[in-house]
């Protein structure tokens, strides 16, 4: 080979070396560089009060702000070059009513005819429009306008909505009130010689003192004597929520309600507001508490969150049903939904906003950063308040602990911000159904906590679910906890046995009678679970849904998790059970709390964690360990007393570390909390085992759904007309309407407008309709637009115009009758003077039958110009933009 060759050769092989080695150190540099976790490394939250959080952002002293602005902060920085708002239907206000009977005197809301009336007390018109400014809309029931549920119910709620009528709201009251014995002195109501009192609990951080005030001036010009009893959170929550209302601390309460996710096909809000099973009425279903009761609301409602019905149309039906039942029970009375302002700096990226939670969604905190900047500072109303508590089975009650919560735990399912469908986010999954008719037979293996025997056993024969649902646990399973112990299946079923053993066990059951009365209504659903492989977990249920990833969504195992599940390490809900169970040194809940008179137990206090530490270690002196919750029916052991010793031991260093036991599994840790000084700060969890990586959870600006024109007809009576409507968003696109007679306040009709383009749709009105409308009548038309791709709604109302022509056919006639009765007396007076002087000439008598058919022919004229007057009316008013 010559020289050449072999400087050739030689070239080439160091050509292909070099390739192959840039080609390896690149994978390993690239596999090296892999970022874990969320975008910032560290997030700073602190309580910044309303009135400094404009201040504070333009200061930079925070990045967001994850509480609403005052209307009239937003509408100042319209047009800010350095902040951004953000806006989204997050907030809901509502007055809650005590309606506990009083054996001592008179509640009047005991009486459903007084609850019902206060709706006519509350101006929602100028609540929206002034105090408000124009950022809210009405609500008259557990939905908005802006609610993908509305067009279910939204006939519903128009033969309801309730205007401002003082006057009818007295004319009610007092005959309930006279019926059930009280007598009005002097403009006072009394009852039995002593005056009516109520003690309303008014909020004084935000808007709702002026809504508190409102209601208690109209209150009090009807006789009552009302103590307005202003607190702020930390005295209003205990106050209302922890009370017996038989104890008459509190009459009405301004509600305040942060959305947590978009819902598109609603079965926990109806419950939530309405239904006193699910724990949220007055009594909060503790046993020992006086509770409201509507069986048939929580027949309807529970028949909606187990998914018993076999079709769309009739869980709607039983959705309306339940909504105005509701309604007509005024426990809880709506009063707006508000379209909350979030701000930022201009300057931070990764912001999705969601339908339902705005900035508030758990997306924003992962994947939220300044550019150029580790740090992302985030300001708050409140970071810790007496009403706070970081605990899994009865805690986070508030959006305080729940918004600083969804950064540190992964959920396994959770919604898409836009369309408000169940999505998988920890977990993945695939659903198998029978239903809603038919059944699966459950495997004779698979397995369920039996509270008796206290051990998991397995089925047996013959046992059949609805649906199936495989969750694909490869993302949790073999991960770590932030205290970089390994999850195991050992933390999948102890939070199942904990939640069996909380409702089945008596004496557990006894202590936190409130969640073990909801979820008594609950597990029977779930017929057993299976292990299949490594990491995939099959659970059995009955339960269906026209949508099958709320399937899977409602087949997410029963267990803690505070909006998820096994959130925490079982080691640290086991010590807690003696702390509750056994040693009544705190509560699960808020209402245990209360009545055991102890805390209400909050895994980031200090003192709280220290007790955890000390039956940690105790448990580690004495090698106790739930031997039975980790044992198979067929005799595998999930973990062994060196696994939990090894675990106890991690916890208790991390206590000793961070001063908490708040240890989880998402994209941050706790690093510091402090509640003296309202600061959390969180870190980045960027262990190589965690499944996500900055950018995963970023959607960011939903496409909207708007109204771009309504075309409107005057309507003739008897006569066909159509509306035409124009709208622009993500297709598909949908649209409702309803014809209202504002007078009388009948729905006439409503229905679904007819597509004739993607983005265009006509309501027909028949000409047997509107024969049956007032002529010359007004009516209100509500038009909504909406898609099936996201969760807002677009709304309208607008005015027919019924033509009344009777009025003008007469005037028609008239002017004809006189010109023939003229024409005809000009006749006869020609003809007078004809005989007079010897007879007609030809040329007279032609003067004469020219002047009859004139008359015919002006008034023959008249009708015609008429009718094209109409028809031109129509035709310009059909075309006419909004």
């Amino acid at each position: 080979m010559s020289t050449k060759n072999n400087l050739i050769y030689v070239l080439i092989i160091a050509i292909i070396l070099f390739s192959v080695i840039t080609t390896f150190n690149t994978s390993i540099v690239t596999e090296a560089q892999v970022v874990k976790g969320p975008k910032s490394d560290i997030v700073m939250i602190k309580a910044v009060p309303l009135d400094q959080a404009v201040a504070a952002l333009r200061a930079g002293d925070i990045d967001y702000y994850l509480f609403g602005l005052r209307p009239a902060q937003a509408a100042a920085l319209v047009g800010a070059t350095d902040i951004k708002l953000y806006k989204a239907p997050a907030g809901i206000n509502s007055f809650i009513l005590n309606p506990a009977p009083d054996p001592k005197g008179l509640n009047p809301f005991s009486i459903r005819e007084v609850r019902f009336a206060i709706n006519y007390l509350i101006n929602r018109d100028y609540i929206v429009t002034t105090v408000l400014k124009g950022l809210a809309a009405p609500m008259y029931c557990q939905v908005s306008p802006y609610d993908p549920d509305y067009t279910v119910v939204f006939d519903i709620i128009a033969r309801y909505e309730f205007k401002y009528n003082p006057a009818l709201a007295d004319e009610i009251i007092s005959k309930a009130l006279k019926d059930a014995g009280a007598e009005k002195v002097g403009g006072k109501w009394l009852y039995k010689g002593s005056p009516i009192k109520i003690k309303f609990v008014i909020r004084v951080e935000d808007h709702r003192r002026v809504l508190g005030d409102m209601l208690a001036s109209e209150l009090e010009k009807l006789g009552f004597e009302v103590e307005r009893l202003y607190m702020t959170f930390r005295e209003a929550i205990p106050t209302v929520y922890s009370s017996n209302p038989a104890d008459f601390k509190w009459h009405i309460y301004t509600e305040g309600w942060g959305k947590g996710v978009p819902e598109k096909y609603d079965y926990t809000t109806v419950n939530q507001f309405y239904a006193p099973w699910y724990g949220w009425m007055p009594g909060w279903q503790e046993p020992t508490f006086w509770n409201y009761k509507n069986d048939t609301i929580d027949e309807l409602g529970k028949k909606i969150y187990r998914g018993e019905f076999a079709s769309k149309e009739e869980r709607d039906s039983l959705y309306r049903r339940a909504t105005e039942l509701g309604m007509l029970e005024a426990v809880r009375i709506f009063v707006v939904t508000t379209l909350d302002s979030y701000a930022a700096r201009a300057e931070v990226s990764g912001l999705t906003l969601d339908l339902g939670a705005g900035l508030r969604a758990p997306f924003n905190l992962r994947e939220a950063y300044v550019p150029d900047k580790k740090v992302l500072k985030v300001g708050h109303l409140w970071v810790w308040t007496e009403g706070t508590a970081w605990n899994p089975i009865g805690g986070f009650d508030d959006v305080y602990s729940v918004d600083i919560w969804r950064a540190v735990y992964d959920p396994w399912t959770w919604r898409d911000p836009f369309n408000g469908l169940p999505i998988p986010f920890r977990v993945t999954y695939t659903v198998e159904t029978a239903g809603p008719k038919g059944s699966l037979n459950v495997p004779k293996d698979a397995f369920i906590w039996n509270a008796t025997l206290r051990k998991w056993v397995y089925v047996g024969e013959g046992v059949k679910a609805t649906s199936k649902v495989t969750f694909d646990l490869s993302k949790f399973i073999g991960s770590k906890w932030h205290h970089n112990i390994t999850i195991t299946w050992a933390d999948v079923l102890f939070p199942i046995y904990h939640i069996y053993d909380l409702v089945y066990n008596e004496t557990k059951a006894s202590v936190e009678g409130g969640i073990a009365s909801t979820n008594k209504e609950v597990l029977p659903m779930f017929k057993g679970f299976r292990i299949v492989g490594d990491k995939y977990l099959e659970v059995y249920i009955d339960y269906w849904h026209f949508d099958e990833n709320y399937i899977a969504e409602m087949a997410v195992p029963p267990g803690y998790g505070a909006g998820g599940f096994a959130s925490n390490p079982w080691e640290i809900v086991y010590a807690t059970d003696f702390l509750v169970f056994d040693e009544h040194k705190y509560g699960y809940s808020e209402s245990t709390a209360e009545k055991l008179g102890v805390p209400w137990l909050s895994l980031v206090l200090k003192s709280h964690a220290e007790d955890i530490k000390k039956k940690l270690t105790e448990l580690k002196d004495k090698k106790l360990v739930p031997d039975t919750v980790f044992t198979l029916p067929d005799g595998k052991k999930l973990i062994t007393t060196e696994e939990a010793i090894k675990r106890y031991e991690a916890v208790i260093k991390w206590i000793d570390t961070y001063g908490h036991a708040e240890i989880s599994n998402g994209p941050y840790y706790v690093y510091v909390y402090d509640p003296a000084n309202q600061y959390c700060e969180l870190r980045a969890f960027r262990d190589p085992t965690y499944p996500f990586s900055p950018g995963t959870w970023y959607f960011g600006m939903p496409e909207s759904v708007n109204i771009v024109s309504v075309g409107l007809p005057t309507v003739v009576p008897g006569g066909d007309a159509q509306v035409v409507i124009e709208l622009k968003g993500p297709t598909p696109l949908h649209v409702k309407y309803l014809i209202k007679d504002p007078v009388s306040g009948e729905v006439v009709t409503y229905g679904l407008g007819t597509s004739v383009a993607p983005d265009r749709f006509l309501i027909q009105l028949s000409s047997e309709l509107t024969s049956k409308l007032r002529p010359g009548g007004i009516y209100e038309i509500t038009v909504i637009g909406y898609s099936d791709r996201v969760a807002l709604l677009s709304s309208e109302k607008h005015f027919l115009s019924i033509l009344n022509i009777q009025p003008l056919q007469a005037g028609i006639a008239s002017v004809a009758e006189q010109l023939r009765s003229d024409i005809a007396t000009l006749t006869k007076q020609v003809s007078t003077v004809t005989t007079q002087v010897g007879g007609l000439s030809a040329t007279q008598q032609d003067i004469i039958k020219a002047l009859n058919n004139a008359t015919a022919s002006i008034t023959t004229a008249i009708y015609v110009l008429i009718i094209l007057v109409i028809v031109d009316i129509i035709v310009t008013v059909v075309v006419r933009r909004k």
